[in-house]
Parts: structure tokens; sequence; C-alpha cells
């Protein structure tokens, strides 16, 4: 895929594929002084979180990076699983939470539009992105001037926090009396047995210590006995380190700990851009579950990302109707999985594409709903 489209008098915009590791660290600078200029949030994508999980997973599930440019100047991104078929879907992998393309600022429905006409012939799955706000509105724009056609596949919503002026006002308005005191009851009486602190990584410290204890604590729980905890799978707990320690030489990595008596009980990752913060991966120490340390640090970060970052969201990036922090965090994000017909491809073979794609998921779906019967497994 290389390519040339024009728009009014705006400058030509052409579409690159890259296909091999080397062209990504190439264009590495690049890639990250459009993470500065995004126009809306795309976390997934920053080069600090993206680039480490392509080249440890790659092995397994290599990706066609889609880079768009202005000139000499990048201005779009997006990772597509390879395919040269008529239908193509987004890459993705077990540390991707937001499916948004990494845009510039500047005149973003252009670039969006010639990234849809670079689809000529084909179709897309573009997975886990807004159902509602700018991205969306600017998506059914483009399809439609592209004359284009877009089909909502799945449809869900994930908790996040919608900051208010203060920690106080907020915890005050979202929780009921009866409740309040029960989180303070359970920190007083966790405080009484032991030394109890709620700590936050800062600029400076040492950040593998921390790395190693979140990793530890999610192995040492129900993720680790199930086998999906990030110790389990070396290539992405490499990743996983290593987008940590670049989100920390660009000043966007947060992590959050409790700690009894010196030693982790619970320990939380995050990611802030902008004005916008993602969650990333929290475990905690199963024996003190009585005490609820998760929530305790969930409401810890709260306060930190209310009182101190001042964000606009906080997303939970949690599963839908996650147990714990759908009763923390009571505001919701929309997210859907879309079907985009591309230029050249007729409304019968994209049709075709939409109803097998719909079957593959509900035959997907089936089989996972037996599994869990099967095993008694809970969704994570």
């Amino acid at each position: 895929m290389n390519m040339t489209a024009s728009f009014g008098t705006a400058e030509a915009i052409r579409v690159e594929a890259l296909t091999t590791l080397a062209h990504f660290e190439k264009i590495s600078p690049a890639w990250q002084a459009l993470g500065e200029r995004a126009g809306m949030p795309a976390g997934s994508h920053l080069e600090s979180w993206l680039a480490p999980v392509l080249k440890h997973g790659w092995a397994r599930q290599p990706a066609e990076v889609v880079a768009l440019w202005r000139g000499g100047t990048l201005c779009g991104l997006l990772a597509l699983r390879p395919g040269r078929g008529p239908l193509r879907r987004s890459w993705t992998s077990p540390l991707s939470f937001l499916g948004t393309p990494l845009i510039d600022q500047e005149r973003p429905e252009a670039i969006l539009k010639a990234f849809l006409a670079s689809l000529s012939g084909k179709a897309l799955i573009l997975s886990n992105v807004p159902a509602t706000g700018p991205f969306w509105d600017m998506l059914g724009r483009a399809v439609a001037e592209s004359q284009g056609t877009l089909e909502v596949l799945d449809r869900w919503e994930r908790a996040i926090l919608l900051p208010k002026a203060s920690f106080d006002e907020w915890f005050n308005g979202n929780f009921e009396r009866k409740r309040r005191k029960e989180f303070r009851r359970l920190r007083a009486r966790l405080g009484e047995e032991g030394k109890l602190e709620s700590l936050a990584w800062a600029a400076g410290d040492p950040l593998d210590p921390w790395i190693d204890e979140l990793i530890a604590l999610e192995a040492r729980g129900w993720k680790g006995r199930r086998g999906t905890a990030l110790a389990a799978d070396a290539a992405m707990a490499t990743a996983f380190r290593e987008a940590l320690h670049r989100l920390a030489a660009e000043g966007s990595l947060r992590l959050w700990k409790i700690a009894f008596d010196g030693k982790p009980i619970a320990v939380m990752s995050g990611l802030v851009k902008g004005n916008q913060g993602w969650l990333g991966k929290i475990a905690y120490d199963e024996t003190f579950a009585k005490y609820s340390p998760g929530v305790m640090l969930v409401l810890d970060a709260t306060e930190r990302l209310i009182d101190k970052e001042r964000l606009a969201l906080v997303d939970s990036c949690a599963i839908p109707n996650h147990p714990m922090i759908n009763n923390i965090w009571r505001d919701r994000l929309a997210l859907c999985d879309v079907m985009i017909k591309g230029p050249e491809l007729s409304s019968i073979s994209f049709d075709l594409l939409r109803k097998a794609e719909t079957t593959r998921r509900r035959l997907r779906s089936s089989a996972k709903a037996l599994v869990y019967r099967i095993t008694g497994r809970q969704k994570s």
C-alpha cells in the first residue's frame, strides 16, 4: 500500500504500509512527535506503548502499520493485521485498550479520508473505538463523504472517571454515607494491624521494583492460577516493562501502591497523555481480600487523579460490567467494533462480509459461554 490522495487545496497525503520492525524503528522520532500533536486520545497507538508491544509480540503476531504522511510529516498511524483479502482488521494484543488511530490535530478529517481511500475494494473492522464523541462524529462524516458504509458490529460500555472539582466533592457525591463509612472503617482496621502506606511512583525513583511487584502480585492471584497473568506470557511481560520505561521517560507513567508493613498488597499502573488518562494493570494480595485493597488503591489513585492531575477523563480500560470498578466509577464510555465499506467494494460484497463476521462473532460468543459454564470461570 503506497498511494497519494489530495483533498481540496490541502497538501497531498501519502499512505504507506510498514511491514517490518526496521520500518517502525526508522519512523520512531516522527511517531513520537505525532503522539504529542494528536488531536484525539489514542493511547494504544502511542509510540511509547505500541512499539514495544509490536517488537516483542512480532514472532507470533506480526502487523502492518499504516502510516500517513503530509509532505515529510507523519500525520496519521494505525496498526492492522496483515492480509491481502477483502477484509482488513485492527491489530490488537493482550495489552491493547483502545482502537482509536493516531491522527494529527491539523486537518484530521482529510487524514481519515485519505486512509479510507486506501481501502479501495476492501472492508475494514475497527475494534474498540469510542461510539460517541469527536472521533466517532469525524469517522461518520468521513465514511459518508467517501461514499462508504459504516455498520456497528458490537457495542458496550465501560467505567470512566469524569473528575469533579475536588476528590472530596466526588467522593461525597458518588457514595452514600453508609458506604463512605465502610471504606474508612476497612482502612482504619487494616491500619491497626500494621503500618499502612499509600504510595505513588515519582520520576527519578527506581522503576523496575514497582514493575516486579505488580507482575508478581498478579501472578500470585486468580490470573496466575488461570494462566492469564502477565508472568505467563514472557513476550508481553517484556513489552509491558519496556513500555512502562518509555512512558516514564516521557513523563506519562503513573504507578500507585498500597503497602502493608513495607510489602505491596495492591499495585496499579496508569498512563496520562494530555488531559486524558487510562488505567493499566491492577493486582492485589488476595490474603488481604477482606480489607478490599484493590478498592482502597483505586480510591487513592482517584484522589491523585482528581486533585493533582486535573484531567478531563480517565478510562478504566476494564471489561464491561466489571464488578469492582463499575461500583466505584459511575460514568460510562460507549465503545464499539465497526465494519467500514471502502471505495470500489460493492454493497453486495460488503453485506456478505458483514453477515459472515456477525456469524463468526455469534459462534465465538456461544463457545465462550459454554466454556465458562463447564469450567465455572467468570469473565475477566
